[in-house]
């Protein structure tokens, strides 16, 4: 299977800096010239005519982050672009590579200006009435608290411009690398090439939404740094090589036999979307569980192939059903479950005896955090998928949605560990944490999704695959993934105001064409020699 895209934070991003530097002998200076003519590529690909009819605005700042603001101005000078460099520290500040670059667009005549004040700034804008193309080389990853004086001030200047474009180098300044949150202000750009590996705040809001395009370009990194490492991107190549040709001779059996054990009096649609996703995802078999003051109800909003029964905590037959329920092979409980007393009974009876792979979601995580159930997942002995959104997991990990919010890495891991299970933390960004302390990130914005309903199918789905005897890590990875080129579908059928839930499922069948059609290999950026 294709390596997966690699994510850093930017601490681990400056250490594999630091190795390829001491260890490899790749020094500071050719990581900087590769990071800039790459950079230079793209903005001339996207933007082919800047410098031409704008006057690109190069602002650079501390540390290596002015290093490649200075090479990209040195390459657009060689290509006879318009430049100017505005660069927020004195001379005597730069060290290293960081240095020679500066001193080379000096011998070159660089037009340059230092920028004590906003006012100088503002000075220059004021005198002149562009259009502008602004690149980004101010701080980059290596922001430190929230942005302060001249630094603070030139961001909300460069903001107000409204820049035709405005290309950030590495990650926008006011980012966090990390965790994806603004610090005080930000650079708004349309398009932002990262160094080496993307960076988790490029896809955590609110930062995500701050960066605009993003390209990741190669700096010539050891090739062992892309299979390092525990936080990757769900990417389409790797998945879609998951999919096995079905047995054309299988019957109903050879695919599976899922249960979904939820719905409650006023919440049965839950349940019926999660079957239904369910029976779409390839399930051979599909049975739905609910209370018996449920049943009748339920039974009219289940499709005609969908088996039901009523759901036993009790009773003399209690034991013989718990055997029976043994016979699915995978299990999905919660959605629309409701909280009642009988719902915690449920839970202690069938999270530690059930043999086979299960989902949790919703209102069963509800009732685990509410009454400390955690100990039940760590006596199950087959694989479990936890589907929490923000406030789920709140109250899974007993702490605020907002520290969840602050810090979802941090959650999931939280989560793993205290419940070992796979863990999915719903969100534009999703995020699936393993076992084995590898980190997924799932970065598919479509605000469509954030309609009812939208997670108990994403619920379905994960079932329907483990159902269908899937590694569980790979099933919840791909689950995800056809989840979110579905609601792409439906978005571009209804529009991303009108589409629900439903319209996912119908569009379950184009995900599987999208995934499984062969695509023409691009060529990484380095590659388009026909570009300079």
């Amino acid at each position: 299977m294709p390596t997966p895209i690699r994510i850093t934070t930017a601490s681990e991003m400056r250490e594999l800096d630091r190795i390829a530097e001491h260890e490899y002998g790749i020094e500071a200076q050719i990581l900087m010239e590769n990071a800039g003519r790459a950079a230079v590529q793209v903005l001339l690909e996207k933007f082919p005519t800047a410098g031409k009819d704008t006057e690109i605005l190069v602002f650079a700042g501390k540390g290596n982050n002015a290093g490649d603001a200075f090479v990209v101005a040195r390459r657009l000078m060689g290509l006879e672009r318009r430049v100017r460099v505005f660069h927020l520290v004195d001379e005597k500040s730069y060290k290293g590579a960081v240095l020679k670059n500066f001193q080379i667009l000096k011998k070159m005549k660089a037009k340059m200006s230092h920028v004590e004040t906003a006012a100088d700034l503002e000075s220059f804008f004021s005198s002149s009435p562009g259009p502008f193309t602004v690149v980004d080389g101010i701080l980059g990853t290596g922001l430190k608290g929230n942005l302060e004086g001249v630094f603070y001030d030139i961001v909300e200047m460069i903001n107000r411009q409204h820049a035709r474009e405005v290309i950030a180098l590495d990650i926008p300044t006011g980012v966090s690398g990390d965790t994806g949150l603004v610090h005080g202000t930000s650079i708004q750009a349309s398009l932002t090439v990262s160094f080496g590996f993307p960076k988790l705040g490029h896809f955590l809001p609110p930062a995500a939404s701050r960066r605009g395009e993003l390209v990741n370009v190669d700096i010539s990194l050891p090739p062992r740094f892309r299979r390092e490492g525990d936080k990757f991107l769900v990417i389409r190549e790797p998945l879609a090589q998951l999919l096995q040709e079905r047995d054309r001779y299988g019957h109903k059996n050879s695919f599976g036999h899922t249960v979904l054990v939820g719905g409650s009096p006023g919440r049965l649609g839950a349940i019926a979307m999660a079957a239904r996703a369910c029976h779409r995802i390839g399930t051979g078999l599909v049975t739905v569980m609910t209370w018996e003051d449920s049943i009748d109800a339920l039974l009219i909003k289940l499709p005609d192939e969908t088996m039901a029964s009523p759901l036993k905590v009790s009773g003399p037959d209690f034991e013989t059903y718990k055997r029976q329920m043994a016979s699915y092979s995978s299990a999905v409980i919660g959605p629309g479950l409701g909280m009642r007393p009988e719902g915690r009974r449920l839970l202690e009876e069938m999270i530690p005896a059930y043999p086979h792979p299960m989902v949790l979601d919703a209102d069963a995580l509800n009732l685990i955090g509410d009454h400390g159930l955690h100990d039940l997942l760590l006596k199950r002995r087959a694989p479990t998928v936890l589907t929490p959104h923000p406030g789920e997991m709140a109250r899974l990990l007993g702490v605020s949605k907002d520290e969840v919010v602050a810090d979802p890495v941090a959650a999931v891991k939280a989560a793993v560990r205290k419940t070992h299970s796979i863990v999915l933390l719903k969100g534009a960004a999703t995020l699936v944490g393993s076992l084995d302390d590898q980190l997924y990130l799932n970065h598919y914005p479509n605000d469509g999704m954030a309609t009812a309903g939208s997670g108990d199918v994403l619920a379905g789905m994960i079932g329907g695959l483990l159902g269908q005897r899937m590694d569980p890590f790979q099933a919840t990875l791909l689950g995800i993934y056809l989840h979110s080129l579905a609601g792409d579908h439906a978005a571009q059928l209804r529009g991303h105001r009108s589409m629900t839930a439903p319209d996912i499922i119908e569009n379950i069948h184009n995900a599987f064409k999208d995934i499984k059609t062969p695509r023409a290999p691009t060529l990484p950026v380095e590659g388009r020699a026909h570009l300079l």
